[in-house]
This record gives structure tokens, sequence and C-alpha cells, in this order.
């Protein structure tokens, strides 16, 4: 089984991330890997003195006690190297870090929070969130600072009629459906000059339908010029509880969005998460 990897900075903010994380990785029956990663910054140090080697094994030391206390605190369970593990890494570099930690535990997906404890940790902390879409070997799921809950009965997938669309969504019913068996929102949002959308929209669920045996799915193609507020539209009138979006590299839907619009889309009335799947994933 593989499990959910939770990157949390100890802060309020983190808080929504780590109890989603831990709501799926029970609803699925997976482990759930909960990471802190700090660095030692000594510039008086040398890496190689005996003095650097104790402050580090007391700052290991310091923050399994920390996430230890964090678990029990606010998920009511204390590490068990069976259904909840914990994990401490230290590294100047936050990304290599995480996807060292990925690549280790094998994770499925990886949350991260948007917010830190304050106004330097909301930059460390959103930029390295942002910084990991598009570079992580698994799905990132970016979780606002305020939720509505923790259920995951409404998904909207967001499509560029893609072939590798096709592999995603296969990945979102897999490992949503039988734990959750949401209803999923295949939407597409097009310009009113864009070439036959409706048409495209059809054919790609045709070609959904041929490959995918799920039956809780509609679709819908929304002739809106202003990209971002047409999804953004869509999220609350639908009342989605995720929004799904895969990375690309040619000018399209997600494309369109630039990281300001992610974060504000993952703002949006503070509640809705934000999966993203770098297109070179291997399902």
């Amino acid at each position: 089984m593989r499990p959910i990897l939770c990157a949390t900075d100890y802060s309020k903010n983190s808080l929504p991330a780590l109890k989603l994380g831990h709501v799926l990785s029970k609803k699925m029956e997976v482990p759930l890997v909960v990471l802190h990663v700090f660095d030692i910054n000594v510039a008086l140090v040398t890496p190689l003195s005996m003095t650097f080697a104790r402050m580090q094994k007391e700052a290991f030391e310091k923050h399994l006690r920390r996430l230890t206390q964090l678990c029990e605190n606010h998920l009511g369970l204390l590490p068990d190297d069976q259904h909840l593990k914990i994990m401490v890494k230290e590294n100047a570099l936050i990304i290599a870090a995480i996807r060292e930690a990925i690549e280790e535990s094998d994770a499925m997906m990886v949350f991260m929070g948007m917010k830190g404890v304050n106004a330097l940790k909301d930059t460390i902390m959103g930029s390295s969130t942002q910084n990991m879409i598009g570079k992580s070997p698994c799905p990132v799921v970016a979780v606002p600072s305020v939720l509505k809950g923790y259920d995951v009965k409404t998904i909207t997938y967001a499509t560029d009629f893609e072939e590798r669309d096709i592999h995603a969504i296969d990945w979102v019913v897999k490992t949503f459906g039988r734990s959750f068996n949401p209803h999923l929102n295949v939407v597409h949002i097009g310009t009113k000059e864009e070439y036959a959308g409706a048409e495209q929209m059809e054919w790609f669920k045709e070609m959904l339908q041929q490959k995918i045996a799920y039956n809780n799915i509609s679709y819908e193609f929304i002739a809106d010029g202003k990209v971002f507020k047409g999804l953004q539209s869509h999220l609350e009138n639908t009342g989605s509880d995720l929004v799904v979006m895969l990375e690309r590299e040619h000018e399209g839907l997600i494309k369109s969005l630039t990281h300001s619009d992610r974060v504000k889309l993952m703002a949006s009335k503070g509640k809705i998460p934000l999966i993203s799947i770098e297109k070179n994933i291997p399902f």
C-alpha cells in the first residue's frame, strides 16, 4: 500500500493539509507519513566538527518529538510505523528533501499547505508548494489554510482533451472511486471563438467511456473568455471539494493559469484543495 506523505512546518495554517491527508489515508486504508524539513544554519561551524554533529543529532531528536506531539494533538495518534510514520530531514533545499522523502516512502501523493506561521513562512511554504508543482514524482495536493470539510464528494477535473488527461482521470477514479465514490465533473473552459469545443467534449467523453469504467461522471464545456474566472465559478457552483489539473508544456487551459491564479484558485472561499499532476508521472 503506497502511503500518503504530508509535509508540515508545524504552523496552524498547515494543519488542514495534515488533517485532510489523515482523513484520506484512513479512508483509503494506506499509511500516512508526516515529514518536516529543517536546516541547521551555522555559518561558523564546519560540517565535519563534533559541534555540528551534536547540533544535528539534537535537532533531529527535537523535531521527532515535535512531530510526535503534533500528530498526537491534532490527529489523536502516535507514530506506530504502520498507520502513521514520521520523518525528519535536514536540508537547506526544501524541494530536494521533499522529493527524496517521496521516493524513499514511494508516496502516492504529497500534501502541502499554502501558508506558514508568519509572513516569512508564508513566502517559504507557499513558494515551496508552487515549486513542487510540475516537479514532483507524484501528484501534489496544495491545501488552503481553511477548509469547509474533509470529505471528498465532488471532484472537478479540468481537461484540455489530451490523451494524458485520460490517464490522469483514470488515476483519479482508481485513487478516490472505491473509498469515496465522488461525483467527477470533467470540464473544459474555452473561449467563445474556440473551434468546435462542444464537439471535442463529446469526442473526449466517448474516448473516456471506452477506457474508464466509472459511471458517476458529468461533462461540461464552458465558453468563457476568462479561463480563471470561468473555472472558479464552476467550482463554486458545483461545490467541488477538489480540483485536479494536469501540468502541460503547451498553451492551453491549465497553462493559461499562472501560479498567481492557482494560488487564488486554491484560496477561493478558502476551501478548495488543488491536485496538480505532472504530465510525465508514470501512473
